[in-house]
């Protein structure tokens, strides 16, 4: 279904995204074709999850999402770049109108991309371009053998895998791209927006709540970069080990370019243990917050019995979070 096809498409996206203590310099391409004359392809530059450019190639011209991310290129060297990617889809939209007929494949479809490469902290680096058909994997390139490589036994991966082969001028291109351009313009870049990849939330939120029996302690935390973050919950000081009482949201985005995450907990009624929630995170300088709930006890009534989970000590706070602001508590 289109739903299900939908999902796909996201979940790729999703599994090429970069980890999170390495620098990486992605282009995610997406190309719609809808007929043999028809298609529309948009690009966006990510600088690890800082979008940086984009580009729709009805001109092919490059936009710039920063402030910054005209720098660490001159002019002259931005006009050839659009002029290698110009070049590059003359050749890739008749290739793929090629296969398709030659295959006797259908319209429309969807094809996206993930071209770039990632520095990691001990100085080695990885270069890397993927692509997927309608959310399937459909063919990579291999930077250091300089050969494509089908990820799938259909005729069409087979077929464009080898014709991209027999294509040396392109991968001695995309070589080149992938092994000197994409780690040098990787480097100036995070000289150029080291602010804005540096930056912490400024505005830091940490919520909890405790729902009606099943009772399931809840903790959110919102507003915080850069992304990665851990939040556990402590039973009797001790970690909770994940299984089925746990249940989480992952890192979620917000509008403003932050971060937020949200974990359950789910208790039983009157088993004596006390519970906190503990969130650690670079802007805390090392220290971690942490939100106590008190020994639980069981409150009957006529009509219900509920946990209480009552605090059992003010909420301990670790120093103020950037930008002098103190966390609030919802």
């Amino acid at each position: 279904s289109r739903d299900r096809q939908r999902e796909k498409l996201v979940a790729r996206l999703v599994a090429w995204g970069g980890t999170d203590k390495s620098l990486t310099l992605r282009l995610l391409k997406t190309t719609v074709f809808q007929n043999a004359s028809s298609r529309t392809m948009e690009g966006l530059a990510l600088l690890r999850d800082l979008r940086t450019h984009s580009m729709d190639c009805s001109t092919c011209k490059i936009r710039f999402l920063q402030p910054w991310a005209h720098q660490g290129l001159t002019p002259k060297q931005w006009q050839g770049l659009e002029t290698v990617l110009h070049d590059y889809l003359s050749k890739f939209y008749p290739l793929m109108n090629k296969v398709v007929k030659d295959e006797d494949e259908h319209y429309p479809f969807v094809i996206q991309a993930s071209i770039g490469c990632e520095l990691h902290p001990n100085g080695t680096s990885r270069q890397f371009c993927d692509a997927a058909v309608n959310g399937e994997d459909f063919i990579s390139f291999s930077v250091d053998e300089g050969t494509w490589v089908a990820q799938h036994r259909h005729k069409l991966a087979l077929n464009s895998r080898d014709f991209l082969n027999q294509d040396k001028s392109t991968t001695a291109m995309a070589q080149f791209l992938l092994r000197t351009m994409c780690i040098n313009d990787l480097k100036s870049f995070v000289q150029y927006g080291k602010e804005s990849l540096e930056r912490q939330g400024e505005n830091w939120g940490l919520s909890r709540a405790v729902t009606p029996a099943p009772v399931l302690l809840v903790c959110r935390v919102t507003g915080f970069y850069p992304r990665p973050v851990r939040m556990a919950w402590l039973q009797d000081g001790e970690e909770v080990v994940p299984g089925w009482r746990l249940n989480s949201s992952g890192i979620l985005p917000n509008v403003d370019l932050t971060y937020q995450l949200r974990s359950s907990l789910s208790v039983g009624l009157g088993d004596g243990h006390s519970y906190a929630c503990q969130v650690q995170h670079s802007s805390l300088g090392g220290q971690s917050l942490l939100i106590p709930w008190g020994r639980c006890t069981s409150l009957e009534s006529k009509h219900l019995a509920l946990l209480s989970c009552l605090p059992f000590a003010p909420l301990l706070w670790g120093p103020q979070l950037s930008g002098g602001r103190d966390s609030s508590v919802v």
